[in-house]
């Protein structure tokens, strides 16, 4: 199993609310790519929709998210043995939502 975690967070406020509403990636591979957003400390977590590798390919494929928090983690992993995946672009779309929880 082949796995990277990516965390991530905006610097522009500190503790404002993130939404994580897609992620687009340039990859190649065999197998299924398993991706899922977790909080930092795995607190929440969302799987993403599995996405399906090949050798090559032209396109960059999307995952719609819906995932809030202050700071996230993007996982991608693959499961069965023998499956690889080199990846070349991430792109995380991330819009503030709030400024800050409650006091």
């Amino acid at each position: 199993m082949l796995g990277l975690v990516i965390s991530v967070a905006r610097t522009t406020l500190a503790g404002e609310i993130l939404h994580f509403h897609a992620v687009r990636y340039r990859l190649t591979g065999k197998g299924n790519l398993k991706t899922t957003l977790r909080s930092l400390d795995n607190a929440t977590s969302s799987d993403l929709a599995d996405i399906p590798m090949s050798v090559a390919t032209n396109r960059e494929p999307l995952v719609l998210a819906n995932f809030v928090d202050q700071r996230g983690q993007l996982e991608v992993k693959t499961t069965a043995f023998g499956e690889t995946f080199t990846i070349s672009k991430i792109i995380i779309f991330v819009k503030t939502i709030f400024t800050g929880y409650p006091q």
